[in-house]
């Protein structure tokens, strides 16, 4: 037996308990409300003394049914424990069966036939509701069902001269009768058992499958927690290389060696490069690990955007590109973080410039209901829905060839969701492959300080 099948096994047998408890409570209403009907209907015509032998009996294997019960609500259930209190069901359900076989003995003497029926009646009637309670372990049904019906049908069969219980025709009913009901038992149980062994592979699927998830988030915590721990051993010796780079650019300059200024050159830009990514998958880093810092303070958005433009219109016109700002005069202070609201702006519109070629980028702000709305977009390659739903996964790019012909890391747009969130910005992107991207950027204000914006003029 393999792990799997041993690991279900244990389970099922947990399960099977648990239903089995769930249906005691009801099993030992239902036995009750037979039992005192059953006295009350024969009370005058059978001896008093056995009837009050025979449900006191019932009463006692009841009493111990409710310990049972007990004793499986202040246990903690495993494998072991689970075999154990079955166990102890099973005995019960045996002496609960006999006991109930001993009903048609208090009518031995009786000349009344129609209590004969009543207990073939009561009898099968116990019998087809034990089905609903204990069929789903079927050693137990059986152990229950089987001393109920068969002492009767046994003596009627073979001491019949002597000790006459039914008729002859009723044996064959009941005969009959117990062997469709074993039958429809073990359908029932059968049934129970699959529900139950699904119920116990999808509980081990999901654990499984939160135990690798909290594995895999926990890995990600280190992986992030170490890359914003190693943020200065990364940074320093790089920022190094560049600066010997730029000084050895300097000297080769002020010598007139040209061959070395230019790979003077090539190293400075590798290495700022370099920085440009290790910065991008640090600051990435620092917010999944939660060692991001924001720093709020006022902002002048207007002031923002116009250095915005600035930093990237030679960017955007490289690619023989139009760019257009549209700036009301009057916009409000908002209170945020000037650094990452900058980050954010610019891989916008460096991603914007990057996409598009002989095209045109504008940005457009306006407010609306305590919002500044900033709306950027271009008639770049634009995307399809399934690219958008990758735009902000980290390190993926839309599609393998965009990062051969546009190059990048497919970070850049990753890390503005995360400052978007960061900074309680709201950050919708549509697009359509062939007319370019939109992203739209809703910033909130406090709408006093449009006029602390109006005063401060």
């Amino acid at each position: 037996m393999t792990y799997l099948d041993t690991n279900l096994e244990k389970q099922l047998t947990v399960e099977q308990l648990s239903l089995l408890y769930k249906q005691s409570i009801p099993a030992f209403i239902a036995t009750m409300a037979v039992l005192f009907y059953t006295a009350y209907k024969v009370y005058d015509l059978v001896n008093h003394q056995w009837l009050a032998y025979w449900v006191g009996v019932i009463v006692l294997i009841n009493i111990y049914l409710l310990y049972w019960i007990y004793r499986v609500h202040n246990t903690e259930i495993d494998y072991s424990v689970s075999r154990h209190l079955i166990l102890l069901y099973q005995v019960e359900a045996i002496l609960h069966g006999l006991a109930w076989g001993a009903m048609p003995f208090l009518f031995v003497n009786s000349v009344h036939s129609e209590l004969h029926f009543f207990a073939y009646i009561v009898l099968c009637g116990m019998a087809a509701g034990a089905i609903g309670t204990t069929a789903m372990i079927m050693k137990i049904y059986l152990s229950f069902m089987l001393p109920m019906m068969l002492p009767g049908i046994f003596v009627q069969l073979f001491y019949a001269d002597t000790l006459k219980l039914f008729n002859p025709a009723a044996v064959d009913y009941l005969i009959i009768f117990v062997l469709s009901m074993i039958v429809l038992a073990h359908t029932y149980y059968k049934s129970i058992q699959q529900s139950i062994s699904l119920i116990a592979i999808n509980k081990q699927l999901f654990d499984d499958a939160t135990e690798a998830f909290k594995n895999a988030e926990a890995a990600n915590q280190a992986k992030s927690a170490f890359l914003a721990n190693m943020s200065h051993e990364l940074r320093t010796p790089l920022n190094a290389v560049i600066g010997y780079s730029e000084l050895i650019h300097d000297n080769a300059e002020d010598n007139e060696f040209s061959s070395i200024i230019e790979d003077a050159d090539k190293i400075t830009h590798a290495g700022q490069h370099l920085l440009s990514l290790i910065n991008g998958v640090l600051d990435l880093s620092k917010i999944e690990s939660g060692k991001m810092d924001v720093y709020i303070e006022d902002i002048y958005l207007q002031s923002v955007l116009e250095d915005i433009r600035f930093t990237t219109e030679a960017l955007i016109m490289k690619n023989n590109n139009i760019l257009r700002f549209d700036i009301p005069e009057d916009l409000p202070l908002i209170q945020s973080d000037i650094t990452k609201l900058r980050q954010i702006l610019l891989n916008i519109l460096s991603n914007a410039a990057k996409f598009t070629r002989k095209g045109k980028v504008s940005l457009k702000a306006s407010v609306e209901d305590n919002m500044i709305k900033l709306v950027i977009r271009d008639t770049g390659i634009g995307m399809t829905e399934e690219q958008l739903k990758k735009l902000t996964q980290p390190f993926v790019q839309a599609e393998a060839s965009t990062s051969k012909k546009y190059g990048g890391t497919g970070l850049g747009m990753s890390l503005t969701e995360h400052l978007a969130k960061l900074l309680n910005i709201q950050l919708e992107v549509s697009s359509e492959p062939g007319k370019g991207t939109t992203f739209v950027l809703l910033i909130p204000f406090q709408p006093d300080q449009k006029q602390k914006k109006a005063e401060a003029a």
